[in-house]
């Protein structure tokens, strides 16, 4: 919502409702905190990647990112889920990069097709981390959000913040985008922003990297391919703005039609561009591949990684990961 990024009428009115909510979730930090409610421990270590705002900070190529730098150091990492937008209910599904859409959720498909390693969505991440645990040998687990998940232990928080947006107007819903309130920064040396400023050291930025076939992923297309061009661009994603800014700066012209997030597209949606170069993001291919679509493609991006904090990462997960998973 965007009148949740400046403070005015509607947010001041709503903002009584915003320190309810705060109190709420620091009374529920206390239940947890003093044992009050159960969190449940495991054997392995647990990274939590989340964000306190809502929606759209790049948190899901951020931790595409640091799955394969764990990969790369060694571990064998798994992923559990909410699966939101899925129609699981409750109980716990193994996705594949095959696993229909509507049932696994849009984002947890994305990071099946993106990533060779075990993952699990669930209602109740502590199950998600239990089936994961019994059926492979993972010996690390990120979990996809669930910062405010508190049942589940974790040994890692990442908070991923969004440099340009940030906290809003640094209200608590439902006057503002903060699901807590910023005091939740100082209890984790991770904080992370999506930003190429360099007053940041933990820092990441989205790095175009080319565009791929909605129907035929393997079918890649130079990043200057549609330079100069007008196209249709649909997206469902959290901050659609930054996308097509990005499309904008690839010296595409764009008209753009946004979706709310996480939208499950119909085919009687998608007629509408047959006629026409159409491009979305990845998230937005995972649930558009199996429709008939001829002139269609996304764009792949990568998370790079700040010099600095790839080193603090590699650093961690090699100091205290390996002894934890050991153990």
């Amino acid at each position: 919502m965007k009148w949740w990024y400046k403070r005015n009428l509607i947010s001041y009115v709503l903002w009584p409702f915003s320190l309810l909510w705060q109190w709420l979730m620091q009374f529920r930090h206390s239940l947890y905190r003093y044992g009050f409610l159960k969190t449940t421990t495991f054997t392995v270590p647990i990274i939590v990647v989340g964000n306190l705002t809502v929606g759209g900070n790049g948190k899901t190529p951020l931790l595409i990112a640091l799955t394969e730098l764990l990969v790369e150091l060694g571990f064998k990492p798994g992923i559990v889920s909410r699966g939101y937008g899925s129609k699981l209910k409750k109980g716990t599904l193994w996705v594949t990069p095959e696993s229909d859409v509507s049932l696994v959720g849009d984002e947890p498909l994305l990071l099946a097709r993106r990533l060779s390693c075990p993952l699990v969505i669930g209602a109740k991440r502590v199950e998600a981390v239990k089936t994961l645990l019994a059926r492979s040998d993972c010996n690390v687990i990120l979990s996809d959000d669930g910062l405010q998940h508190l049942a589940m232990g974790r040994t890692m928080e990442v908070i991923v913040v969004d440099g340009v947006r940030q906290f809003g107007n640094g209200f608590c819903l439902p006057a503002g985008p903060l699901r807590e309130g910023t005091a939740r920064l100082n209890t984790t040396p991770w904080v992370i922003y999506h930003s190429t400023d360099e007053q940041y050291e933990q820092r990441f930025f989205l790095q175009p990297q080319c565009f791929r076939s909605v129907t035929q992923p393997e079918i890649t297309r130079s990043l200057s391919a549609f330079a100069d061009q007008s196209v249709a661009m649909i997206t469902a994603i959290g901050y659609p703005q930054r996308f097509l800014k990005t499309l904008q700066d690839l010296h595409i012209r764009c008209e753009a039609h946004f979706f709310r997030d996480h939208h499950a597209y119909t085919r009687q949606e998608l007629l509408a561009y047959e006629q026409k170069t159409l491009l979305m993001t990845e998230k937005d291919a995972v649930k558009c591949r199996h429709f008939p679509l001829q002139d269609a493609w996304y764009l792949e991006v990568k998370a790079m990684l700040s010099e600095t904090l790839q080193q603090q990462l590699t650093a961690y997960f090699l100091g205290n990961l390996i002894y934890i998973s050991r153990t």
